[in-house]
């Protein structure tokens, strides 16, 4: 099977079968996002202890890219504190606008390279992202488009 099929086959997966999703009971940090070009809206609720993300849930309506990367997202980033996330999401920043391949720290967030073809999509994929800063951060709702 060809590699793009296989990162299109892993997206649909986590797409129909999230990870982590649903409310997170005695969550910490919580932030609402909301791509309003595409009426996606996202809510992260976290647990944090000592700076460090012990879970991560996630919920909302959702298109199947901000959906598979908030399911993907929540899988890689327990023990991470903001400084690790921003350390995490700088390569899926370059991984999405075409300048660096895949990543071994992404995972199996690489499977959404195929974006760097798609640049109107790539907000789906960055609203989990602003999402889970804004929660660290401690502001309560973000946007992917700038005020």
């Amino acid at each position: 099977m060809p590699e793009q099929a296989l990162y299109k086959e892993l997206v649909l997966d986590h797409y129909k079968h999230p990870r982590n999703r649903g409310a997170l009971d005695g969550c910490t940090h919580a932030a609402d996002g909301v791509n309003p070009l595409c009426g996606d809206s996202l809510r992260v609720e976290l647990i944090c202890a000592d700076d460090r993300i012990e879970a991560m849930r996630f919920s909302g309506e959702a298109c199947a890219i901000t959906t598979a990367t908030a399911s993907m997202l929540s899988e890689l980033v327990a023990g991470f504190d903001a400084a690790g996330v921003a350390a995490l999401n700088a390569p899926f920043d370059r991984l999405l606008r075409g300048e660096a391949d895949a990543d071994a720290a992404l995972g199996p967030l690489n499977a959404l390279a195929e974006l760097r073809r798609h640049p109107l999509r790539r907000k789906c994929a960055e609203l989990p992202w602003a999402t889970l800063r804004a929660a660290l951060e401690g502001t309560a709702r973000v946007s992917t488009e700038r005020a």
